[in-house]
């Protein structure tokens, strides 16, 4: 299993995946940062393959400094790439769980079959925000035994070279990533961002990128009443982006912002002092937020993007809005401040109680080990929905 960063959302995703592999009967070598967040787990064996200038060291703070950290840290993957093939040789399957940067990872899966090894990889997003970096995504489907992704709109986004050698395996439940936050009690947790206790709020959580839809959310801000954003997460451009808008509802006291990396202690504060979790992306696969925010019990509010329709049941684990524009989020924003906290947690349990039938680790672990015997056995996974 390789996961290049070692911490955030597909860190959390092949930290839940391994530990079904591992408890499935799979011996796992997990290549991943030297240093990594994750925790041990049966059956998984980890490795510090990656090594990044980050952190507070005299030498990070240089390189920030500078805005040297791409290239110093793409150096460092490219020295890397040796000691991944070596572990790719010994390996059955190797399974990817993308790149940081899609052009050097495509760099790595090239030596990685030029070693004989045998690929497969998950695509957490079917988009990608540049022509090059599509161009990119299509030659790592093609060099893929199989390319997996999370929900039927993803099917269709899969690039024409590998749509003979597509899985849909949906994306796992994370109400034990949730549980290992511990428990916050929401009064506290309000108390602890600022947010007066008695007013709606709605959380926007997760990297903070400009087509997470903040822009948006501040419009329709202004447009609800009495409702309070919380925006907790690593920027990524939105807030810059945001400008006016962000810097208005802060003189209004309308919005609470939390711009940095996020651990899941920090995370269940975040979640206990919401009523709903907001996720009003412009293009989507699917969300590791949306399964979080499930394992949070707190319902979601979502754009008709991508696949993010087909985890929320409409008026019951959450609201779809009927467009992507600010108008639509207005009325489902409006709609759930007049639904009140009780209805909200109504639907938080709702679809906590979904993600648990739907989108267990342990079905998943076994669709995705049906996909290794397949792809060892040289079976074609056209179009299956494992």
């Amino acid at each position: 299993m390789v996961e290049q960063g070692g911490r955030g959302g597909v860190a959390d995703y092949t930290a839940e995946l391994t530990r079904a592999l591992g408890a499935a009967g799979w011996q796992v070598e997990l290549a991943t940062a030297d240093d990594h967040l994750y925790r041990p787990a049966p059956g998984v064996h980890i490795t510090g393959v990656f090594h990044y200038v980050r952190g507070e060291s005299v030498v990070a703070r240089s390189v920030r400094r500078w805005e040297l950290g791409p290239i110093a840290n793409g150096l460092r993957f490219l020295l890397a790439i040796p000691r991944l093939v070596s572990l790719a040789r010994r390996a059955d399957i190797v399974h990817s769980q993308g790149w940081e940067f899609a052009p050097l990872g495509l760099v790595a899966m090239v030596c990685m079959r030029l070693a004989g090894a045998r690929v497969v990889q998950t695509s957490h997003n079917t988009f990608e925000r540049d022509r090059a970096r599509d161009r990119t995504h299509r030659g790592l489907a093609a060099l893929a035994a199989s390319t997996i992704v999370h929900t039927q709109a993803d099917v269709a986004r899969v690039p024409r070279t590998a749509a003979c050698r597509v899985a849909l395996i949906p994306h796992g439940e994370y109400s034990s990533l949730a549980r290992s936050g511990g428990s916050s009690d929401p009064d506290r947790a309000r108390a602890h961002f600022g947010i007066d206790l008695q007013a709606p709020v709605t959380l926007l959580f997760g990297q903070l990128r400009p087509d997470k839809g903040l822009e948006d959310l501040l419009a329709a801000l202004l447009r609800v009443p009495g409702l309070h954003a919380l925006i907790v997460g690593q920027d990524a451009g939105a807030l810059a982006a945001a400008g006016a808008r962000l810097e208005k509802a802060r003189a209004d006291h309308r919005v609470t912002v939390r711009n940095g990396f996020v651990d899941m202690r920090q995370a269940a504060d975040a979640f206990a002092a919401s009523d709903t979790v907001v996720l009003p992306y412009r293009v989507a696969s699917q969300s590791g937020v949306l399964l979080l925010a499930y394992g949070f019990r707190r319902p979601v509010i979502v754009y008709p993007a991508g696949g993010l329709p087909e985890a929320v049941i409409d008026g019951e684990t959450g609201w779809i809005c009927a467009r992507r524009d600010v108008d639509a989020l207005v009325d489902a924003l409006n709609s759930s401040v007049v639904a009140g906290r009780a209805e909200c947690y109504r639907r938080g349990e709702a679809g906590h109680r979904l993600a648990q039938e739907r989108y267990g680790w342990g079905t998943i672990a076994a669709r995705t080990g049906e996909l290794y015997d397949s792809v060892l056995a040289g079976r074609s996974t056209s179009r299956r929905t494992w």
